[in-house]
C-alpha cells in the first residue's frame, strides 16, 4: 500500500474533496486493509451499517491473534479504527489506482427548503449515532444509568422522579391557555418557576442523588456524545419549582472558549489581524494623531505580554528593551534546545524505569528557573523526577519561544514606527509580512491573556422533553446570561492561573471577570434555538443594555468528534510503540486540545491527511453574546470600565428570576397559541435511558 501513489488530485473540484490514503502496510497486513476498504466501499453502497461493524470486529479478532509484531498490529487496528470511522460520516470509500480515496462533498449551506434541511439533520445524526451508541454500550455507563434509575439501600432515589410528563405539564399550562395579556402571564408564573441549579458535588433533597450526576444522566441523552474537556467548566441544571419534585427543564455546559474558532469569532472581538487593518484604515482617515493611538496600543500590548514573562537566564533588561535580530535568534535556538532536551527525557521516561534515572545529571544553573511549588499547582502534578524535569523543559522553551516572537515584534513595530504612523504609508507597512506577523503576535498574546479567563463557551445548551416543546431551549440559553453564572464563576476560578503561573514563575490569579459568551448551534441549516434572542435592557440592572446572541458566521467544520473512543486508544498506543516516547502527555502548557493534537499527529503518521480528514463537514452557526456594549472593546483591553452588574455579579443574583419572567412573557405566552406543539405536548415524555434509545433534544454541543 506504500506504493503507487502517482494519481490525479481532484480535491475541491466540482464541489468535491478528495483524499487519497497510504498506510504504512505491507505483506499480509496491506492485503487485508485492501480487502477490508473494499468491503466498508460495498456496506456503503448497500446502505449496510451492521455490514461495516461486522467488518471491523472480524479484522479486530484477527488483530488480537495474529503472530505478527506488536508494532505491525498497532499500525493495523489504528488504521482500520480510522478507515471505519470515516466511512460512517459522509466520507465515500473508492479505489484510485494501487489504493484507496475517500471522497466527500463540500456541504452547502445556502437556503434550503424544510423538507431537506429536516433530511439533513438526519443524516448528521445517523453519522453520529455510532459514536454514541458505542459510548452508551460501554459497560461503566449502563451500569451508571441502571444505577441513577433505581432506589438504592442508601436511600437514594430514581433519577425518574425528574421527569415530568407532557400531559403533566400540558395540565398546569391548561389554566394559562384560557386567558390573554397580562392574566395568562400571571397564570404562567403560577405554571412554571424555573431556576438555575449549579451541577456541584451538593444533594438534589428530592432523590439524595449528586446534582453532577443528574447532569451528567440527562446529558447522555443528548444526539452527540459526551467527552471530557479539559479546563474551566460550569454545570447547570434549569429546574420547574412549580412541580413538587422540581424537575429537569434542561441543562447547560459552560468551558472555557477554544482559542482557535477561525476568523469570525477573531474578528468579531477584534482579535483578527483584518479587525487591525480596519481600525488603521479608520485611523489613518483622521490623521496622524490617530495613527499614534494606534500604534501605542501595539506597544503597551507588547510592553503587558513582555512583563508576564520571567526571562531570568534567558535575556537581560537591555535586550528587552532594545531587541536586535541575534537576540531573537538565540532565544529561538534556546526554545529548540529545550525541546530536544524534553523529547530526550521523554524517551527516557518511556524506555528505563525511575529508579535508574539520575537526576543530577539534568541540573541545569544556567536554565531558567522553574520553581517546583509552581509545578504543584497542576492537578496532574507527576511524582515521577523524570516527568518534574521534563514539564521544566517544557515551560523553559514556552518562555524562550514567547520571549523569541514578543520581541521579534517589539523590533518590527520599532523599525516600521515613521510607517504606521504616517496616513499615507501606513497600509503598505501593514501589507509587510514582516510587520503582520508581528501584529499577529500581539493579537495572539492578547488572546492568550483574555480568551481563557475572561470568555466561555456554551458547549451544552437544550432542553429535555418535554419542556423542548415550550421553547425551553431558549429559556436555558437566557439564563446562561444571568449574572448567578458570572458569579458562580468568579468564585469557582479565583484560583492562580496554571500556565500563567508558569511563565511568570510566581503565582498568577487572573482577573475572571466575565464579559463575553460564545457558542455554536447544532446545526448549520434551519432555525436554532439563538435566533431571535435577546434579553431586554434593564432585565438585570438598570444600566443594562440590550443582550442579544449574535450570529457572527460558521465554523470551519472540523474536530474530533467523529473519532471512536476506541479509535483515539488505539491512534494514541500506535504513537506511543511508533515514537518510542508520549510527546503529548495532557498536561497543561503542551498546547490547546491533547485529542486533537494526538489525532492529528496519529493519521498523518499513518497516511491519511489529517488537514482535511478532520473536516467532519458538520459546519454550525456561531454566536457571540457581549454582556454589555463595549465588552469587545474591553477584551481588546482599550477601556477598562465596567457595568456594575458585570464588575460585581454576586450583587445582581436575584436577575435571573427576572430572565426566567421575561421568557414566560415573550415566549411561553405565544408558545400557548402553537396549536401543534400543544396537541402534541401531551403524548411527549422524556423516556427513561435505560429504556431508550438516542433522544434528540439539545440544541448547542460540542
Amino acid at each position: 500500500m506504500s506504493e503507487g501513489r502517482a494519481y490525479i488530485d481532484l480535491s475541491d473540484c466540482c464541489g468535491l474533496m478528495i483524499v487519497p490514503i497510504f498506510p504504512p502496510l505491507d505483506g499480509e497486513p496491506a492485503e487485508r486493509f485492501h480487502a477490508f476498504a473494499t468491503k466498508l466501499a460495498c456496506a456503503q453502497r448497500a446502505r449496510k451499517g451492521d455490514d461495516m461493524s461486522s467488518a471491523l470486529e472480524e479484522e479486530i479478532a484477527w488483530c488480537r491473534s495474529t503472530r505478527c509484531s506488536e508494532e505491525i498490529v498497532l499500525a493495523y487496528e489504528a488504521c482500520i479504527r480510522v478507515l471505519s470511522d470515516l466511512a460512517r460520516l459522509r466520507w465515500r470509500i473508492v479505489e484510485q489506482g494501487y489504493g484507496f480515496a475517500l471522497e466527500n462533498r463540500k456541504e452547502s449551506v445556502r437556503g434550503r427548503p424544510t423538507p431537506e434541511i429536516m433530511a439533513i439533520k438526519q443524516v448528521l445524526r445517523r453519522e453520529l449515532e455510532p459514536v454514541v451508541h458505542e459510548q452508551k454500550r460501554h459497560p461503566a455507563v449502563q451500569n451508571f444509568i441502571a444505577r441513577m434509575e433505581r432506589e438504592d439501600r442508601f436511600g437514594r432515589r430514581s433519577v425518574r422522579l425528574l421527569m415530568t410528563g407532557g400531559a403533566e405539564l400540558a395540565a398546569r399550562l391548561a389554566p394559562a391557555r384560557e386567558l390573554e395579556g397580562e392574566e395568562r402571564v400571571a397564570a404562567l408564573a403560577d405554571a412554571i418557576k424555573p431556576y438555575l441549579q449549579e451541577a456541584d458535588k451538593s444533594v438534589d433533597p428530592t432523590t439524595g442523588r449528586r446534582l453532577r450526576e443528574i447532569w451528567r444522566y440527562f446529558r447522555y441523552s443528548w444526539s452527540i456524545p459526551q467527552v471530557p474537556t479539559p479546563g474551566r467548566q460550569l454545570l447547570y441544571l434549569v429546574r420547574d419549582g412549580a412541580h413538587p419534585a422540581h424537575p429537569v427543564i434542561g441543562i447547560a455546559a459552560l468551558n472555557n472558549c477554544p482559542l482557535e474558532m477561525g476568523e469570525p469569532r477573531e474578528r468579531y472581538i477584534g482579535w483578527h489581524f483584518s479587525a487591525i487593518v480596519e481600525r488603521f484604515s479608520a485611523a489613518a482617515a483622521r490623521g496622524q494623531a490617530a495613527l499614534e493611538e494606534e500604534v501605542q496600543w501595539l506597544e503597551r500590548q507588547l510592553e503587558t505580554s513582555l512583563g508576564e514573562i520571567d526571562w531570568t537566564n534567558l535575556v537581560d533588561a537591555e535586550e528587552i528593551e532594545a531587541p536586535d535580530d541575534a537576540v531573537t535568534r538565540r532565544l529561538a535556538r534556546r526554545s529548540q534546545e529545550f525541546a530536544k532536551l524534553r523529547e530526550t527525557l521523554l524517551r527516557e521516561v518511556a524506555g528505563s524505569t525511575q529508579d535508574q534515572f539520575e537526576a543530577h545529571v539534568w541540573d541545569d544553573a544556567a536554565a531558567p528557573p522553574v520553581d517546583d511549588d509552581i509545578l504543584k499547582l497542576e492537578p496532574k502534578a507527576s511524582v515521577d523526577a523524570r516527568m518534574h524535569i521534563a514539564r521544566k523543559q517544557l515551560v523553559a522553551r514556552k518562555r524562550a519561544s514567547a520571549l523569541s516572537r514578543l520581541l521579534s515584534a517589539r523590533l518590527v513595530i520599532a523599525e516600521h514606527r515613521d510607517e504606521l504612523t504616517d496616513p499615507d504609508r501606513a497600509p503598505a507597512a501593514l501589507g509587510k509580512d514582516k510587520v503582520r506577523s508581528a501584529v499577529n503576535t500581539v493579537l495572539e498574546a492578547l488572546k492568550g491573556r483574555r480568551a481563557g479567563a475572561n470568555l466561555l463557551e456554551i458547549t451544552t445548551c437544550g432542553a429535555i422533553a418535554p419542556y423542548n416543546r415550550i421553547l425551553g431551549g431558549k429559556l436555558v440559553a437566557l439564563l446562561m446570561l444571568s449574572p448567578q453564572v458570572s458569579a458562580d464563576y468568579r468564585r469557582r476560578y479565583a484560583i492562580p492561573s496554571i500556565i500563567s503561573s508558569q511563565m511568570k514563575n510566581s503565582r498568577v490569579t487572573r482577573d475572571s471577570t466575565l464579559v463575553y459568551l460564545g457558542t455554536t448551534s447544532l446545526y448549520v441549516h434551519g432555525s436554532s434555538q439563538y435566533n431571535r434572542l435577546q434579553l431586554p435592557a434593564g432585565t438585570i440592572a438598570p444600566d443594562q443594555e440590550s443582550i442579544r446572541y449574535n450570529a457572527i458566521g460558521q465554523t470551519s467544520g472540523f474536530g474530533t468528534i467523529q473519532f471512536s473512543p476506541d479509535t483515539s486508544r488505539a491512534i494514541d498506543a500506535y504513537l506511543a510503540h511508533e515514537r518510542d516516547f508520549k510527546e503529548v502527555n495532557s498536561v497543561f502548557g503542551e498546547g490547546t486540545s491533547p485529542k486533537l493534537r494526538k489525532v492529528k499527529m496519529g493519521l498523518r503518521r499513518l497516511g491519511f491527511d489529517p488537514d482535511k480528514l478532520i473536516q467532519h463537514r458538520h459546519h454550525r452557526l456561531i454566536y457571540g453574546a457581549p454582556l454589555f456594549p463595549k465588552a469587545r472593546d474591553w477584551l481588546q483591553e482599550r477601556v477598562a470600565e465596567l457595568p456594575d452588574y458585570v464588575a460585581a455579579p454576586d450583587g445582581h443574583e436575584d436577575a435571573t428570576e427576572r430572565i426566567a419572567a421575561f421568557w414566560r412573557r415573550r415566549w411561553l405566552a405565544s408558545r400557548l397559541h402553537h396549536q401543534s406543539s400543544m396537541a402534541a405536548l401531551p403524548r411527549d415524555v422524556f423516556v427513561p435511558l435505560g429504556e431508550a434509545g438516542e433522544q434528540v433534544v439539545g440544541e448547542s454541543d460540542r
